[in-house]
């Protein structure tokens, strides 16, 4: 089966390299000219993990990823320490470890995977001007004006998925009353007692800080609550004298922290939720992470659920050889989870708005979801 998958972000990636270890012939298109640097974090949980690790890419991770004690939950003003979580036991409990990682070491890490294993499966510079089903084919069309054809096509493309407004129409995104800032910080630049994972929360803003690249960097994401915004977009230069202000009522460590970003760079968007959908294919076309199913980032579970996602879809298309079934067992089996994290992840934005204390952070620990088992774990719900 020829695979065609549009988007080479880590959805997109995961499922190539998953496509590949199962027999299939793989390309992915992904629209930009060249893949780089975007200067941000990534938390991987052992449901995440489990599956990087399968694809082969656990000691490359490792070379570079943190993998932290603890992360401590402290009142923004005063630093005092509400609530600790301990995470150095993951991987005895769930069989796979919990990652801390600079996002551009993991993305490499893929893309130099996907050269050795099958070169030339990336091609860059491909933006899907529109797709034609014919068929039992799908073909290709893009804004180069170059043709190609699949069996299947796979849209990875990602929140703003093109392809999920071609195929399904869906409502348009509403603001969900949240803005978000991010930047990293060069540790050799912060005191020892600085370089740690917390978070700082009360009154409607949080800032969750943790340590990336063997702890040579320090990633930040800032959140403060909004009654409206229009710019969705994740690369928006933010002035830095804006951002400190707003962040000014919080403890001195945080303040130091937030003061030094690498370059003075600090990027701000705001955050949009989806309506659910309901269908995820059409025909020999599926989508796949965020263009199926976007999900606010207070979970940490985005990127998750879209490597399980790689992993179910590859073990759906590998044990049913009529593409529609298939897709509809990959929908059947990944529903139920994806919209109980997706509606989490809604609820815990509302968790820092009022005073912070010990009862907000109610339900914040580690349950059965790292248990998932997107490698080995039942197909069909």
């Amino acid at each position: 089966m020829n695979v065609a998958i549009v988007g080479g972000g880590i959805g997109g990636l995961a499922t190539a390299l998953a496509m590949i270890q199962a027999g299939f012939k793989v390309t992915v298109y992904e629209r930009s000219a060249k893949l780089v640097d975007l200067g941000a974090g990534i938390t991987l949980a052992p449901n995440a993990t489990r599956v990087l690790y399968h694809l082969g890419l656990g000691p490359t991770l490792e070379e570079t990823a943190v993998t932290p004690p603890q992360t401590e939950y402290r009142h923004y003003r005063t630093g005092a320490v509400i609530m600790r979580l301990m995470t150095k036991d993951f991987r005895a409990l769930y069989g796979a470890p919990y990652l801390r990682l600079h996002r551009w070491d993991l993305q490499h890490a893929m893309i130099t995977r996907l050269a050795a294993v099958a070169p030339g499966a990336l091609r860059l510079g491909f933006s899907v001007d529109r797709l034609e089903s014919s068929g039992e084919h799908v073909t290709l069309r893009f804004a180069n004006g170059q043709v190609e054809t699949a069996d299947i096509v796979i849209a990875a493309d990602g929140i703003r998925s093109a392809i999920r407004e071609t195929l399904f129409n869906p409502a348009p995104p509403g603001f969900a009353g949240f803005v978000a800032w991010r930047g990293l910080v060069d540790t050799s630049q912060l005191p020892p007692h600085l370089q740690e994972s917390a978070v700082a929360f009360g009154h409607g803003r949080h800032i969750n800080r943790y340590l990336v690249r063997r702890g040579e960097l320090l990633n930040f994401i800032a959140v403060a609550r909004r009654d409206k915004w229009e710019a969705e977009g994740w690369t928006i230069p933010a002035p830095l004298d804006e951002f400190l202000a707003e962040f000014s009522s919080f403890d001195e460590g945080t303040r130091t922290i937030i003061s030094k970003p690498v370059l003075g760079q600090v990027f701000k968007w705001g955050l949009f939720g989806r309506p659910w959908l309901e269908q995820w294919s059409a025909g020999r076309v599926v989508l796949l992470g965020d263009a199926a199913h976007p999900m606010l980032p207070f979970l940490g579970q985005g990127a998750a659920n879209a490597l399980e996602d790689a992993m179910i879809l590859t073990r759906c298309l590998a044990s049913e050889s009529n593409p529609e079934r298939a897709f509809a067992l990959y929908q059947k089996t990944r529903a139920s989870r994806v919209r109980a994290a997706t509606e989490q992840a809604a609820r815990r934005g509302e968790r820092y708005l009022g005073e912070p204390n010990a009862d907000s952070l109610k339900g914040n620990e580690p349950g059965e979801e790292y248990a998932y088992d997107a490698v080995g774990g039942p197909l069909g719900g």
